[in-house]
This record gives structure tokens, C-alpha cells and sequence, in this order.
């Protein structure tokens, strides 16, 4: 599932570099969307994990607790070809001991231990924090210049993870959607979640063709920034237009499901225009019951900084929960995935 076939805001860059070379080239911070309450019955750890991935630090927890893979919860997935910091949970009696500054776990280090009231949810992020180190980047002046344009955002394309190597979870809701059929519950909602993620990218794509990424259109639906809060609009006009220019609101797209178009007008037009050519994908969804939901089109990088070191350039940056890094730097520099190589060859 390449994301060269989608359309960059900003044209395609010239500059080359890799990404993931090693493990702490890429290094991802979760930020909860709370406080731990420093009591309760359940315990959070957090734990930095180096070339693991979060399923089987889970499962490791499991094993060392006693209890299930399924009672380990966590507020998202992260990259196994990463250096990442991110919290998981379990229910654990407040007066029976728990001696976790002793526990082993391959590829990782307890950083702390916190109590809470409640259970962590997947989805329990304010955001999520990334530096990231390029090498052997062929242009550093240009990216510079780039990276000066992405803080007016970039398209919220879902990166290429979300589709699995060689876009595997994509091909699986093909068949599905064919007449096939997937036991397992947790791939079953990879391959649906993979579908709904391309025909996202798709309008977004569509969009930037047009000309009108940045354009509010009749009928419109626009978020606010900063809340998953919507509302529709029937007439595009200059204030609505100024409110997406000043990053007030955003443009948003659909994920594709069972339920009344918000859209209208000029708006509804294009969408179906740009989900024709996969009907089969969009009625797969809509036989699911997955319920139609409203997406930003614009990513906003927040706290984007960028320093140049020798042939490396070292950028920081954070992003609501559930994007991608990946869509940031596909319009800062065409960049060689190392890490996502490795895993190919895995």
C-alpha cells in the first residue's frame, strides 16, 4: 500500500534521506489525555521498549502477572522499529504486593509505577510525541525550507502501517467483502479498519488534485480544531473560509459506513465522485455495520522544531492521537523507511 500514489501538498520533495536506520531514530512519547489518580486498583507501568512491539510486551506482562493477554490494556499501538515510551495497565489488588522493579521484560525498562481509579483505554491520549534523526540527507537546505511550510499543516493521511506489509490488512478486506471470512476478531477489525483507512486517503488525495484542500466548498462538514466536534455547512462563504485559513476549522472527510451523509451540495458530489471507483469496498463496510464518522483532512504538527547535525537533520514535533509521523514527513523529504524494510523481510 504505497503512499507514493497519493497526492502531496507540496509536491513530492527532491531531498532524500533514511528513516529508522536504528531503533532511536525514531523515538515516540505517549502523553495520557489524564492524570493518574495515585490510587486505585489499577496499576499503571510505564515502559520504555526498544524493537518490540506492544502486543507482545503485553503478552510478557501477561505471562509475568498471571493474568491474560486480554486484561493488559494499553492506550495505543506503537512501532516495533522505534524507541518508544508508552503506558500499559492491569487490575491488581491495592494491598497484595507487586514487586515489578524486579521484572525482566525482553527489549524494555519500567521507567514507573502509577495507581489509578479506572482501567486505560485504548484511545486515552492527549497526544503523541516524536524525534526523529534523518540521515544521510541529500539536501538539508531544502527540507529546512519545507519544514516552514508543514506548520501550515499537511494532508491527515493514514500512514502505510495502517495497511500491513504489502498492504496485507487491505487485500483481507478484499477478500472478506468478497465472500471470504476471517475467525479471528482482532485481524477481522485490521482488515475493516484498513479499508475504511484507504478510501479515507482517497478523498484527501482527490481533494489536493482538485485544488481544493484548503478551499471550503457548498456543503461542506468542518471540524473544530482541537475537538472531534463537527457541524455542517450549507453555503461556503469568506468567513467560513477565513475560519479554515486561521486553522480554526478543518476540512473533513468520511469514513466510509452505514449512516446519513452529512455532507451536501457541491460537497456530497465530489465525495461520491471520489469513492466511485470502490463501491465494492464501500458497501463491504456498510454490510459490517460500521458506522459512518467524520475525519480532518489537515494534520497540524504541533511544536515543530528542526536542527541540522553534519549530514542528519533531528526534528521534533507532536500530533493528536491517531496520526501519523509518517504523513509529516512524506511532505518534508522523500525519505528510505529502513524499519519498514525490515520488517518486509521478516
Amino acid at each position: 500500500m504505497s503512499s507514493k500514489t497519493l497526492a502531496y501538498l507540496y509536491s513530492e520533495p527532491v531531498a532524500t534521506a533514511l528513516l529508522r536506520q536504528q531503533p532511536d531514530d525514531f523515538i515516540v512519547d505517549e502523553e495520557l489525555n489524564f492524570t493518574p489518580s495515585g490510587a486505585g486498583e489499577h496499576v499503571l507501568l510505564h515502559i520504555e521498549k526498544t524493537g518490540q512491539n506492544t502486543q507482545f510486551v503485553a503478552k510478557q506482562l501477561a505471562e509475568i502477572t498471571g493474568l491474560r493477554a486480554r486484561d493488559i490494556s494499553y492506550a495505543g499501538l506503537k512501532d516495533r522499529h522505534a524507541v518508544t515510551r508508552q503506558w500499559f495497565c492491569f487490575k491488581w489488588p491495592i494491598k497484595q504486593a507487586l514487586d515489578w522493579q524486579s521484572w525482566q521484560l525482553t527489549g524494555c525498562t519500567i521507567l514507573s509505577m502509577q495507581r489509578h481509579y479506572r482501567k486505560l483505554r485504548l484511545g486515552a491520549l492527549r497526544a503523541n510525541r516524536f524525534t526523529i534523526r534523518l540521515r544521510q540527507v541529500s539536501d538539508c537546505n531544502e527540507v529546512l525550507q519545507r519544514a516552514d511550510k508543514l506548520k501550515q499543516g499537511v494532508p491527515n493521511y493514514y500512514g502505510e502501517q495502517r495497511f500491513g506489509i504489502n498492504g496485507g490488512n487491505l487485500t483481507l478486506a478484499q477478500q472478506l467483502f468478497a465472500g471470504g471470512s476471517i475467525s479471528d476478531r482482532k485481524l477481522r477489525g485490521l482488515a475493516l479498519s484498513a479499508a475504511r483507512s484507504f478510501l479515507f486517503n482517497q478523498q484527501i488525495s482527490a481533494r489536493i488534485a482538485a485544488g481544493l484542500f484548503n478551499t471550503v466548498i457548498d456543503g461542506d462538514v468542518l471540524q473544530l480544531n482541537g475537538s472531534g466536534s463537527v457541524f455542517r455547512t450549507t453555503q461556503a462563504d469568506q468567513q467560513l473560509q477565513q475560519r479554515l485559513d486561521t486553522q480554526d476549522v478543518h476540512i473533513t472527510a468520511v469514513l466510509a459506513g452505514l449512516g446519513e451523509p452529512m455532507v451536501s451540495s457541491a460537497a456530497a458530489e465530489f465525495e461520491q465522485h471520489a469513492l466511485l471507483p470502490y463501491h465494492a469496498l464501500v458497501s463491504g463496510l456498510e454490510d459490517y455495520r460500521l458506522k459512518a464518522e467524520r475525519r480532518a483532512i489537515r494534520l497540524l504538527p504541533q511544536q515543530l522544531t528542526m536542527q541540522q547535525q553534519g549530514e542528519d537533520m533531528v526534528l521534533s514535533f507532536a500530533l493528536p492521537a491517531g496520526c501519523f509521523a509518517t504523513s509529516v514527513l512524506r511532505e518534508l523529504v522523500n525519505y528510505r523507511d529502513c524499519g519498514r524494510q525490515t520488517a518486509d523481510m521478516e
